[in-house]
């Protein structure tokens, strides 16, 4: 697959599952769990990086929060 159609595929797959992805990461499931129990058309990899991803977000922006409140 080339660059441009795996870069569609990833934005296909994170448009049309993504969000439950991540609203399932804030409700506490794991990656592990979300595959287990919710049967996406996904592969591992793929639910593992949303889920990877989504984390990494998080912290970052927990991050800024912090050092934007200790600016204040």
């Amino acid at each position: 697959m080339g660059y441009f159609e795996e870069a569609l595929a990833d934005f296909v797959q994170n448009f049309a599952y993504g969000d439950a992805i991540r609203h399932l990461v804030d409700k506490g499931y794991t990656a592990d769990r979300i595959i287990k129990e919710f049967h996406y058309p996904l592969s591992k990899e793929r639910v593992e990086k949303i889920v990877d991803g989504y984390l990494e977000e998080k912290k970052k922006s927990k991050k800024t929060d912090k050092e934007e409140n200790k600016v204040k």
